[in-house]
């Protein structure tokens, strides 16, 4: 042994089996990497076997009082213990954060039944602000909460035996994002070289340890989805995928609606609609709130700075500038040096400028998504159908053939398809929603959220094909966790190794997923896609704190939990991520950490046998 080690081996790999149950580990001497211990808490703190920084890059000890905000667990907010090398924060203000932020509690909203007016909804939607204070690169949590006050989402610290302060779960979980689409902020990568490992201290219980809460949990309506305790991905669909105009079936001695209705119906009402509402970006340009989704772009070819329409878009901003407007329709804009009006019209988006409206620098394109859903032959649309004159027929019945091959005349052909008023939520979260979960019958696995093909046949006669969300999932046999004890749970994945520059370019990856259970190898799966981490595909101010999302200890709420305008878009009920994801763990928590490279067994081994007696296991 002393040859090895003189000859600078760090260790050798012995396997004894093809069995995907055993893993081996022969080294020299023992060498790991330790973490320099964090103070405060009850203890002494702890240590982790990978250095803190390059690879270990969040950790929350529940019986370490530095975990929580101000050292107080009735805050709900959680901070890492450790914080990631590759970190970037320079300090941000989002000032769109409550379009989003009021789902999940982020954003705090108690409905007032005598606000009939929903004054303080628009306010919390529109008037709410993230400050990320510079420098501090830590992942950061929240405690779930809800607005509608359809559901609850109970939890309590406490304080146990030799196993200290931990978090019991009975329907409450945490959730926070490590980067914000349109801003450099990021404290965790979107996609690792080579492996990832998440690490959990869990006992796990089929029914709630403590009662004294009233109300429906998300376990209650979706109890196919109890027991996720960690999830990866967008934490919602985008809010915004269609527009709501409000509730149709009454009024409110508040406001009114074109209905005409009478008396006090409906306490959700609002004077101003979602499509009276729009963020500013920074060149200037209105973000309506409502689909289709707006993208912008620059552009400085300066043969397109004048050219075909009028401005519609006000001058860049440079100061402390409201990000709300309330669209009154036209407006004007003059400019002072050339002593002309300019009309602030809609526009193509090319050669929008005009001599007294362009104040230099590059041109911002404003683009939407368009889809024609129209696949007739545009030679076919009028051809054999009978004209108006023909007996019988009006330019409100037209007759002919119907056989599908130029039936159209020129009194019944209202024109091809517009652009859609909705925007496909469905790309956003394929392969963007996954969960891990431990079933009541102690079976441990996954959930994913992917996509499908199917052809068919359009009424036009041409062969189509429609994706379709699906479910992916697996699990291991039964028994294999243990309830009412307390258990290391490891997940490990590994692929192969990517440089960053081959990250930005290569496609996604397969792998090897593993499930350890008190360091023992329990359940792989082989070919498992690599999670990438996305963005939604809309305006980065609508979309604050939505994607590259953690939750600890629970799924995801998806949008069971919005508030709009006018309250409750019904719409947004029963989507994908609600129904697969909307569920939590049941039991106690005590460690949480994640590492960004691969988590060997013989670390795994170190772990547990680092903390096994604390937790009760002989």
């Amino acid at each position: 042994m002393g040859n090895i080690k003189n000859f600078n081996f760090n260790k050798i790999d012995l396997k004894l089996s093809n069995s995907d149950y055993w893993d081996f580990y022969l080294a020299t001497d023992e060498n790991v990497r330790y973490l320099k211990s964090v103070g405060g808490g009850n203890g002494a703190g702890s240590s982790s076997s990978l250095s803190s920084g390059d690879c270990f890059v969040v950790w929350y000890d529940f019986n370490n009082t530095l975990t929580y905000k101000n050292n107080n667990p009735s805050t709900g907010t959680l901070l890492s213990l450790v914080d990631w090398n590759g970190a970037v924060n320079t300090g941000y203000t989002m000032t769109t954060l409550g379009l989003t932020g009021i789902d999940n509690g982020l954003v705090t909203f108690q409905k007032d039944q005598s606000d009939t007016s929903n004054l303080a909804l628009l306010s919390a939607l529109t008037a709410s602000t993230l400050v990320i204070t510079s420098g501090d690169t830590r992942f950061t949590m929240n405690l779930v909460t809800g607005t509608t006050g359809n559901y609850v989402y109970p939890r309590r610290t406490l304080t146990g035996g030799t196993e200290g302060v931990y978090e019991e779960l009975c329907g409450g979980f945490f959730q926070g994002f490590y980067k914000l689409d349109g801003t450099n902020y990021k404290v965790l990568p979107t996609r690792v070289n080579e492996a990832w490992s998440a690490e959990f201290w869990l006992r796990p219980r089929q029914e709630c340890s403590f009662t004294g809460f009233t109300g429906t949990t998300l376990n209650e309506v979706y109890p196919d989805n109890k027991g996720i305790f960690f999830y990866m991905g967008t934490r919602a669909e985008n809010k915004f995928w269609n527009q709501f105009y409000g509730n149709s079936t009454g009024c409110t001695s508040g406001c009114t609606q074109d209905s005409g209705c009478t008396g006090t119906v409906n306490t959700w009402c609002t004077t101003i609609k979602e499509d009276d509402i729009s963020v500013l970006e920074e060149n200037g340009f209105a973000i309506p709130l409502i689909p289709p989704q707006v993208k912008i772009e620059i552009i400085t070819n300066p043969f397109l700075i004048y050219g075909r329409a009028q401005d519609n878009r006000g001058p860049t901003i440079t100061g402390s500038v409201g990000t709300v407007l309330i669209n009154t329709g036209q407006t004007m804009q003059q400019n002072s040096s050339t002593n002309c009006t300019c009309n602030l019209l809609s526009n193509d988006g090319l050669g929008t400028q005009t001599v007294c409206s362009y104040h230099g620098g590059g041109i911002a394109i404003k683009k939407t998504v368009e889809v024609v859903n129209n696949y007739q032959n545009p030679f076919l649309i009028y051809g054999r159908g009978a004209g108006f004159s023909s007996s019988g027929c009006t330019c409100t019945s037209c007759c002919g053939p119907n056989d599908g091959l130029g039936t159209e005349t020129k009194c019944s052909f209202s024109g091809r398809s517009k652009p859609q008023t909705v925007v496909d939520y469905k790309k956003d979260i394929v392969d963007n929603a996954l969960a891990f979960i431990i079933t009541d019958d102690g079976k441990i696995g996954y959930r994913l959220l992917t996509v499908t093909g199917t052809c068919y046949t359009a009424s036009t006669g041409q062969r189509l094909y429609e994706s379709n969300v699906s479910i992916k999932e697996e699990y291991s046999l039964s028994g294999l966790v243990t309830f009412d004890e307390w258990s290391y749970i490891t997940i490990r994945y590994t692929t192969n190794y990517l440089t960053d520059c081959e990250l930005q370019t290569k496609p996604q990856r397969t792998g090897k997923l593993m499930f350890y259970i008190n360091s023992k190898l329990k359940f792989t799966v082989d070919n498992f896609p690599e999670f990438i981490a996305k963005r939604l595909d809309e305006h980065y101010l609508k979309q604050v704190g939505v994607p590259f999302n953690f939750s600890l200890g629970g799924g995801s709420q998806g949008l069971i939990d919005s508030q709009t305008f006018d309250g409750l878009d019904m719409a947004d009920r029963g989507l994908p991520i609600e129904q697969n994801f909307a569920g939590t763990f049941i039991g106690s928590m005590s460690q949480f950490k994640f590492n960004i490279c691969d988590l060997p067994y013989e670390n795994i081994k170190y772990n547990f046998d680092l903390d096994k007696n604390k937790y009760g296991i002989n």
